[in-house]
């Protein structure tokens, strides 16, 4: 099956800049398409700022797509709701990264992983879509479009992620001074560290390398939830720290 991916990094780049939604002009053949137009929108809007990763399992394959020059917010964050097509939140443990690792076709070990990895922090993905009727595409497209991110809040840091018990980890997503998420755990993958060193071996091999002042995010620990214009949002890891943005 042969397509035209180059049409669909243009469309989804005007979507972008026009802010006009657009519908998938064909089906994607493989993953390989998919992530050739992650890099076509990436190299036409600059360095990419980090990563996103999610695995629904523990021992689920890994979903990627860039964080695009610009993602990184620091909390409190402001953002123009009313822009938006959509106002998703997620908080999700993100990480860091302190050390280059340049592309190269042999796998990264683990350990070789984790050593370019500083500080995580709290985080709060901001998801909007350029895709229409997102409801009813294909995943593949979902995750073409970069898996519907807009932006990622940094929120405290967190310097002793290495000791922390992760399936018990409490969290808590508070909307308008009202709690509406408090579980322990929640994030699909349990151990954000797998996908987080997966994330890391899939850039240096398959994505141009990794870069010191990029961030890998590692999936929701709250779901996707949906608020409209005007709300304020706070993610929080009792102990550990929080992230705020207001829409």
């Amino acid at each position: 099956m042969s397509v035209d991916l180059s049409k669909a990094v243009e469309l989804l780049l005007e979507a972008r800049r026009s802010g006009v939604q657009v519908k998938p002009p064909f089906a994607l053949p493989d993953r390989a398409a998919v992530y050739a137009i992650q890099d076509g929108v990436a190299k036409a809007t600059g360095p990419v700022a980090g990563w996103k990763v999610g695995a629904r399992t523990p021992t689920a394959e890994p979903n990627p797509a860039p964080l695009l020059a610009g993602a990184l917010v620091r909390s409190p964050a402001r953002f123009d709701g009313k822009a938006m097509h959509m106002i998703g939140v997620e908080i999700e443990i993100s990480f860091h990264i302190v050390k280059d690792i340049a592309a190269r076709a042999q796998p990264v070990p683990r350990e070789e992983a984790l050593a370019a990895v500083g500080d995580a922090f709290v985080g709060m993905e901001v998801v909007d879509t350029r895709l229409a009727d997102f409801k009813s595409a294909d995943p593949e497209w979902l995750l073409a479009d970069n898996q519907m991110n807009h932006a990622l809040v940094v929120g405290s840091p967190i310097a002793n992620w290495k000791t922390l018990d992760w399936a018990s980890l409490p969290v808590r997503l508070v909307i308008d001074d009202k709690v509406v998420v408090e579980q322990k755990g929640g994030l699909g993958a349990v151990d954000p560290v797998r996908p987080l060193a997966w994330m890391i071996d899939h850039a240096v091999r398959r994505r141009g390398g990794l870069a010191r002042g990029q961030a890998i995010t590692t999936g929701s620990w709250t779901g996707l939830r949906y608020f409209p214009p005007g709300t304020r949002a706070r993610g929080e890891f009792p102990g550990l720290g929080s992230v705020e943005a207001s829409f």
